[in-house]
């Protein structure tokens, strides 16, 4: 690396620690409960789980570039304390629905489509907040402490999620989650008028759309990164929701034991921000994010071949590593490409390229993992060549090649 530069020492805002609380607090929720629904679905098979989680992501993908258009147009901290609000409202009253009714498919199914609309209009805002709290140079370590932050919460959010959900099921993880977003409102409150106004209501809501659009896919840099973001997200983000929890079941262990796997997973992301933290992001943040997608297939390997949990842990922990090389270096200079002004209808791009390829991975991921001869540890080989194929391919273009840290 190169010696650091003025602009590279810069302090981080203090504004940007106290909403990395907030948010985190927040993710700690969102955590316990990804982890509870996801159990409650797979308890119905696969190919169920697999349509659960299609029905959070399709509206999450239809409504996305409305979402990131308001968060420009109104700004990100308003539309995330309304966001915020309404899970906070959805959360509390989910706990006397399944006192009531229990955890039948319907229920779940609603869940995920209620849960999909709101998470269009917060992700786009909440994704955005970093590159309007810190200068550019600082993007990096501010993404990075997020990542750290988000694996110490992580371990400890998907470990209350199995306790939680062998104690009490949904209810006592929605009621949890529903503490962490009041915390969360509270941090928005309080940070009112500390952040930058950076949307503008000079063009209509359509054209603002457009123009995003055009922003994330006209500029050659930006456009290569979504599509290798896009093909490699279909593969590693059903890793949590669906994947683990189906390894898991597939070996006979119970929920703490999947939450604990799922779980150390993050350890691996949680050493390489650390890294970045400390030393910040490699000047070639595109060869080495490609990289990560390689180093991640071994672990998925590793997960499709062990059946003691000891060494199947290692394989999450190898496969996290790899994860956490590809988007500590990928999402800073992807964010990075584009002006302040578009950053919340950027990310509602990545968001929504991200959603597509879930709408259709999830299903089919959990249809082949149902299919005799195939079954989980299969898919897990087959999404681990697929991984280094896709590395390899963004190797090949010159733009992800020569990209340097801004």
């Amino acid at each position: 690396m190169t010696p650091p530069t003025d602009s590279d020492t810069q302090r981080i805002p203090v504004r940007y620690w106290i909403w990395l609380f907030g948010a985190a607090v927040s993710l700690l929720g969102d955590l316990t409960m990804s982890f509870a629904i996801g159990w409650s679905a797979t308890r119905h098979g696969g190919s169920v789980a697999g349509l659960i989680l299609l029905l959070a992501a399709a509206p999450r993908a239809i409504l996305l570039l409305i979402g990131g258009a308001v968060g420009d147009r109104y700004g990100a901290p308003r539309v995330l304390l309304v966001s915020c609000t309404a899970m906070f409202l959805v959360t509390a009253a989910l706990v006397p629905a399944t006192r009531a009714v229990g955890e039948p498919v319907w229920l779940l199914m609603i869940l995920a489509v209620v849960v999909g609309v709101i998470d269009a209009f917060f992700l786009p805002s909440s994704r955005a907040m970093p590159r309007l709290l810190v200068p550019a140079p600082q993007v990096p370590r501010a993404l990075a402490s997020f990542q750290v932050t988000g694996v110490v919460f992580a371990v400890t959010g998907t470990a209350v999620g199995g306790v939680l959900v062998n104690w009490a099921g949904l209810t006592a993880a929605a009621a949890f989650d529903a503490v962490t977003f009041g915390i969360m409102i509270l941090v928005l409150y309080l940070l009112r008028g500390t952040t930058t106004p950076h949307g503008s209501r000079r063009s209509g809501m359509f054209r603002s759309i457009v123009d995003g659009v055009q922003a994330a896919f006209g500029r050659p840099l930006t456009r290569a990164l979504l599509i290798t973001m896009t093909l490699a997200a279909g593969l590693l983000m059903p890793m949590d929701g669906l994947l683990l929890p189906l390894l898991a079941r597939d070996h006979h262990w119970d929920a703490q034991t999947a939450a604990i796997l799922i779980a150390t997973r993050s350890i691996g992301v949680g050493i390489v921000s650390v890294r970045i933290l400390v030393r910040g992001a490699f000047q070639r943040p595109g060869i080495v994010a490609m990289l990560g997608l390689l180093f991640a297939a071994f672990g998925f390997a590793g997960l499709s071949v062990f059946d003691t949990l000891p060494l199947a842990i290692a394989a999450a922990v190898v496969s996290g590593i790899g994860v956490g090389t590809f988007t500590g270096h990928i999402l800073p200079l992807l964010m990075n490409s584009v002006e302040s002004e578009y950053q919340s209808r950027l990310q509602s791009v990545v968001v929504l390229c991200q959603s597509l390829a879930l709408v259709v991975m999830n299903p089919v991921l959990g249809t082949l993992a149902d299919v005799q001869g195939i079954q989980i540890t299969g898919v897990c080989l087959a999404i681990g060549v697929a991984i280094t194929l896709i590395g390899l391919v963004a190797l090949s273009r010159p733009v992800i090649r020569d990209a340097r840290v801004s």
